[in-house]
């Protein structure tokens, strides 16, 4: 790979790895080690990868590696449920936000309580609840991103929200009012 092309790409695409890394790991360094590595990867890649080609390679690969970083640790449940609250608070927020700051910090509140009952959900469904719902992926673009037929991830998406509500309803967490939140 090109010098130039490597740059252009990790310029683009860092934060948002760093991002997918930091939410399925809960750990600024492991995330910020295996951003290392996806892009370490990247610059060994021997094809040819251009914008939205190499974003959906990349988030491919560090989800890969997520998974298989939880296998070597043979604590999944516990691992993933260990938040870093630091690394997730220091995330960047949209830009452009118009939201007052008391929207904003309830906003931040209800997505942490979410991050930390995600912790209930297996590692590959946790995975596709990130990817749609913090990074914004539409349902046919984790399909091809995982694999997965675009029914599967539906499917999964579904089964977690349902997961979700019902650990938050006995658990009486809080309340979602937003669809979006929980779909």
């Amino acid at each position: 790979m090109e010098k130039a092309t490597y740059i252009t790409l990790l310029e683009e695409n860092r934060d948002r790895i760093y991002s997918l890394a930091l939410y399925s790991l809960r750990d600024a360094d492991d995330a910020a080690d295996l951003t290392q590595d996806t892009f370490l990867r990247l610059w060994k890649y021997d094809g040819e990868l251009t914008g939205a080609q190499a974003t959906a390679w990349l988030m491919r690969v560090c989800h890969n590696l997520c998974i298989d970083q939880a296998r070597r640790r043979k604590t999944v449940r516990t691992y993933f449920g260990v938040p870093d609250h630091e690394a997730v608070d220091n995330l960047k927020s949209q830009p452009g936000s118009n939201e007052d700051p008391t929207s904003r910090l309830q906003n931040q509140q209800q997505q942490q309580v979410l991050l930390n009952s995600m912790a209930i959900l297996p590692t590959e469904t946790r995975s596709i609840m990130m990817l749609h719902y913090f990074q914004d992926l539409k349902i046919q673009e984790i399909a091809g991103l995982l694999g997965l037929k675009a029914s599967t991830v539906k499917v999964r998406l579904h089964r977690a929200r349902q997961s979700l509500k019902r650990h938050l309803s006995e658990n009486n967490i809080m309340h979602l009012s937003s669809k979006r939140e929980l779909g």
